[in-house]
């Protein structure tokens, strides 16, 4: 009994495996890699940078006349009356407020112009494997990084670098190699 119930698995696993197979071949790619690879990356990131440097220096403006106006309280504020003493500490303490709240949302601007720039590069890039995956018969595509292990021959990244041709950027190397 134990002997039909085995066979009986052993045949429905492989009826299993035959029609998985016969629904098309599947590939993997790797979305990241494919995205550094577009030259709209690029400018993307190009802005990104430009962004941050633009949040860095109103950064760095209040801060500098932060430690400006604590200078002069230091320096002045003996000779001043308690009015005026009393309203520039109220400037000094609403430019620490500013500068906290920056540091409080620099992260979710940045974010939010990430995910801004990005989207339409990562739409692209989909757009993309798919015609290379219909291009190529492949009815499956698989991020890369969630696969554990594919043969070399079905990971997309080759023809999606053929399609971009002398379009393709290549990736940034990573930093300490």
């Amino acid at each position: 009994m134990k002997k039909l119930v085995f066979l009986g698995m052993m045949f429905l696993g492989l009826f299993a495996a035959g029609q998985v197979s016969a629904q098309g071949k599947m590939a993997v790619v790797s979305v990241d890699e494919v995205v550094q690879l577009m030259p709209e990356y690029r400018k993307a990131m190009a802005e990104f940078q430009q962004f941050d440097s633009a949040l860095q220096i109103n950064y760095a403006e209040t801060v500098k006349e932060l430690n400006r106006q604590d200078s002069l309280f230091r320096a002045d504020s003996v000779k001043w009356s308690n009015a005026i003493r009393t309203a520039n500490r109220e400037k000094m303490k609403k430019l620490l407020t500013d500068l906290q709240q920056f540091e409080q949302s620099y992260q979710q601007q940045m974010q939010a112009k990430q995910e801004e720039l990005m989207a339409p590069v990562a739409k692209k890039a989909q757009e993309l494997i798919g015609e290379v995956a219909k291009s190529t018969g492949y009815v499956w595509v698989f991020r890369k990084e969630a696969a554990i292990t594919f043969p070399e021959a079905d990971d997309l990244l080759p023809a999606v670098k053929k399609k971009l041709g002398p379009s393709a950027v290549a990736p940034p190397k990573p930093a300490g190699r």
